[in-house]
């Protein structure tokens, strides 16, 4: 066979099932034979960095490996800034970049590929020649899962075009990583941790990855820890009875108040960053044990007392044992008390800024919770709305998708995208601001119509890039520079095929329930929420 044939059967020989790409010169002939040959899902994006987001989107919603393809030159510039974000969140992530001929070094094209990917913290995987490519995309594939991060496998067009004895590679599966905890260092923690008065256990979404949710209730349990999670593992001990919720920025007031009065947190997979511990000032006064599989993870932060190099669920079954081992005794820190003060909570009264033309931000977050599918996939963009749209509740923590490592606006409606493709059975609720729309998302509305995707967007429209907006106001300068006359988004979508709604008053909610309840199958909705520039419930003047 030829070269572009052997990479795509090298690519489903290795399970691959779903691939998101944009069709150039140096990768056309491997997306047709996917598409025709193996009849793969392959989904075509109107631009390079959304192909990127839309196999971010499938990872981070459905644990597995996402797979994109892109040509050469433009089309992997295209994708740089997609790739940086997919660095900083830790997506395992394939992508195919097709490369200039290699002796061809006055093609329009040419760039130099491999400056460029590394540039952004991705690995560079070059396919050494036609007769390797089976073996060049097993180690590509096993390093993305293994190293979590994106991967770009990059193929020179000649290469494409030769013939190749195939031979199927042996599957890739990631490298076992769950290695057991150093004894000195596990020592070190549980001489801390058992001898807290207050301690917290704090999961991030590492420990997702590694199973540990059983690990780590039995773990409190014997010390009498309240639970609590960073963003990213959002839900994941819902229902447990001394659950504090999100540990950071978006912590609960009983939440925050407990997590001042504690003296111990005990980290599983979390990044500890400066918004899981608002600036550090959650961990003042208090001893850090951090629990992590990377050991550049450890106390990169935040200072911390104790650092263990393991699985999340391994070192809690281990520090479980041990301290059982001792008959060390609960602390009275977790309580029937603190579960019931948990469980008759409701969310504090706000001073609703809603009015007969916007409606304020924090009680659009509670009407969406009330007419949308509770099981559900969402999507947050990056921008000012995000503070409030973050406490729209999750099933559990693979359904929270969020594209703000990188701090980028219009990554987020792809993202939406490939978490529809990767888990059909939940809708993928896109939240996004109208900069962010207008960036990357109105042109890929069109691919979720397309696809017929059960994707509802939900678009937070102040007319404004409001992050900026609420700096030039708190300076008494003038806002116009941060203020935007948008096109009617309500109709733009709807010409584009979807279901489209405008709110611009509370009551309105009432039509975006009947839009959602009533949506017909494979046909995205679109609902437009006017919120005024001038009312933000998070960001203080």
């Amino acid at each position: 066979m030829l070269g572009h044939d052997a990479i795509a059967q090298a690519l489903v020989d290795q399970g691959v099932d779903t691939v998101f790409g944009v069709l150039g010169d140096a990768n056309l002939f491997i997306g047709d034979c996917l598409m025709r040959v193996h009849d793969v899902h392959y989904i075509a994006a109107t631009h390079e960095a959304s192909a990127v987001m839309m196999a971010q989107g499938f990872a981070r919603a459905t644990g597995r490996l996402g797979v994109a393809t892109v040509t050469h030159g433009p089309g992997l510039t295209n994708a740089m800034t997609a790739l940086i974000e997919g660095v900083r969140s830790n997506t395992p992530m394939v992508l195919v970049a097709g490369d200039t001929p290699t002796l061809d070094l006055h093609h329009l094209q040419n760039i130099p590929q491999r400056a460029l990917v590394e540039a952004t913290g991705s690995a560079f995987h070059p396919v050494r020649g036609p007769q390797t490519i089976a073996t060049d995309v097993a180690a590509a594939m096993r390093r993305a899962m293994t190293e979590r991060r994106p991967v770009v496998l990059n193929i020179p067009l000649e290469f494409e075009w030769e013939e190749v004895d195939y031979v199927a590679a042996p599957l890739a599966r990631p490298l076992d990583l769950a290695v057991d905890a150093d004894l000195a260092a596990l020592d070190v923690a549980l001489g801390i941790v058992a001898s807290a008065a207050r301690p917290l256990v704090l999961a991030g979404r590492g420990a997702v990855a590694s199973g540990a949710h059983d690990a780590l209730v039995a773990l409190a349990e014997r010390l009498g820890a309240p639970l609590c999670t960073s963003l990213l593992g959002s839900s994941y001990f819902a229902g447990e009875p001394c659950n504090l919720g999100v540990f950071g920025t978006l912590s609960t007031p009983i939440g925050a108040e407990v997590i001042m009065q504690a003296d111990c947190v005990i980290s599983f997979g979390a990044a500890l960053n400066r918004y899981t511990t608002h600036e550090g000032t959650l961990l003042h006064g208090k001893r850090v044990v951090q629990v992590d599989l990377d050991p550049h993870r450890l106390g990169s932060t935040v200072p911390v007392d104790a650092a263990v190099v393991g699985d999340a669920r391994r070192v809690a079954e281990t520090m479980t044992a041990m301290l059982e081992a001792v008959d060390h005794r609960p602390s009275g820190f977790r309580s029937a008390e603190l579960a019931d003060r948990i469980a008759q909570w409701v969310p504090d009264a706000f001073d609703d800024k809603s009015t007969t033309s916007s409606v304020d931000p924090r009680r659009a977050v509670l009407e969406l919770d009330r007419i949308l599918p509770a099981d559900r996939t969402v999507v947050i963009d990056a921008g000012r709305f995000m503070l409030d749209a973050l406490t729209l509740p999750v099933p559990e923590p693979l359904a929270l998708v969020t594209t703000h490592a990188f701090g980028s606006i219009g990554l987020g409606m792809a993202s939406s995208i490939g978490a529809a493709v990767g888990v059909p059975q939940r809708p993928a609720v896109f939240l996004v601001g109208d900069g962010g729309f207008m960036m990357g998302g109105l042109n890929e509305l069109h691919t979720a119509v397309h696809n017929e995707l059960d994707v509802i967007v939900v678009l937070f429209n102040d007319g404004s890039y409001g992050a900026e907006h609420v700096q030039l106001v708190n300076k008494q300068m003038d806002t116009s520079s941060s203020l935007h006359h948008w096109p009617d988004f309500t109709t733009v979508a709807g010409a584009l095929g979807a279901e489209a709604v405008a709110v611009r008053c509370v009551d309105d909610f009432g039509q975006a329930e009947k839009a959602v309840v009533q949506r017909a199958p494979g046909r995205p909705v679109f609902i437009e929420i006017a919120v005024d520039p001038d009312v933000s419930s998070r960001i203080p003047r």
